[in-house]
């Protein structure tokens, strides 16, 4: 029996198809229980240089914006205050930043969290050096109060550009279900060396997605090893939820028209309106959608 195929559910049975084509159930499993999940390159579908593609766009980057030199990632030792400046904001750097935004199979597990209305809100890269600072406990979804209810209002997903081998990585960890306490974490909590929290460490190679519940509690360990670890870090949220870049009125049309699904993970048929003075109400229903249905 196959519920899907009922169409009883416009909003959620087309998920579940795509759960069923790129093999995702264990991934969804995952999301419920634990809060998080890691799909391998072989899932995602990616190109063999994928991987390697985002990395070297993401150095690039970093190295123009900030005008300082990283070179080989796998020896390089850049002052880490150059490599967190001017991180965000990258689509018009390179068509691989559109190209990870896109991956069907990474927009199928966002959707099964935040719905079919969910928007892209954001994303960074994180370049992490030997010895760099760990980060104790948090969660992203800010500002969602206690109690805010058991649906994901936002996420990450994250795109490993190296490998994440061991602890020595530097890994980001995570309190597996956490996501389901309803609040943030408490000052006492937050200390990965004394919280009373069990934790375990994102092990994933290169060209893998880490994705997990914004609510799910996560931090990250000191780095022991020469050279970096490169991520991009991308946040979806449910269309309520403030974006942290208005990517609907700033991307370019010419970019939208080569990467017609960049149009709807941007939000461009949602609010804002393009002028407050006559609301479209073709923006208005996916929002009164969204609110009745969490697959929306």
């Amino acid at each position: 029996m196959d519920i899907s195929e009922y169409g009883t559910s416009d909003n959620v049975d087309p998920i579940i198809k795509s759960c069923e084509t790129y093999g995702l159930f264990k991934h969804i499993v995952e999301l419920e229980a634990y809060g998080m999940t890691v799909v391998p390159p072989e899932t995602m579908r990616v190109a063999d240089d994928f991987a390697q593609r985002l990395r070297e766009a993401i150095i690039r980057t970093c190295e123009l914006r900030n005008d300082v030199e990283i070179g080989d990632f796998r020896t390089a030792d850049p002052p880490m205050a150059k490599t967190r400046q001017n991180t965000w904001d990258l689509l018009h750097e390179d068509d691989v930043f559109v190209e990870a935004l896109l991956n069907p199979v990474q927009l199928t597990l966002v959707r099964w969290l935040l719905g079919q209305s969910a928007v892209f809100s954001g994303h960074t890269w994180i370049i992490k050096g030997k010895d760099g600072h760990d980060l104790g406990l948090h969660s992203d979804s800010h500002g969602i109060p206690p109690g805010a209810g058991h649906i994901a209002h936002m996420c990450n997903a994250s795109w490993i550009c190296t490998d994440y081998a061991s602890a020595d990585d530097g890994p980001t960890v995570f309190v597996p279900g956490s996501h389901k306490f309803g609040r943030a974490t408490l000052t006492h909590e937050t200390n990965l060396e004394n919280t009373p929290f069990k934790t375990f460490p994102l092990i994933a190679p290169a060209g893998s997605l880490a994705l997990w519940n914004g609510a799910v509690w996560h931090g990250s360990v000191k780095r022991h090893k020469p050279g970096l670890r490169v991520t991009l870090v991308q946040n979806f949220m449910r269309p309520y939820m403030r974006p942290q870049h208005e990517y609907d009125r700033t991307t370019s049309a010419d970019l939208i028209e080569r990467y017609p699904e960049l149009g709807r993970i941007i939000g461009k048929p949602l609010y804002p309106y393009e002028d407050s003075q006559n609301p479209a109400p073709d923006r208005i229903a996916p929002f009164m959608l969204a609110g009745r249905d969490p697959y929306a």
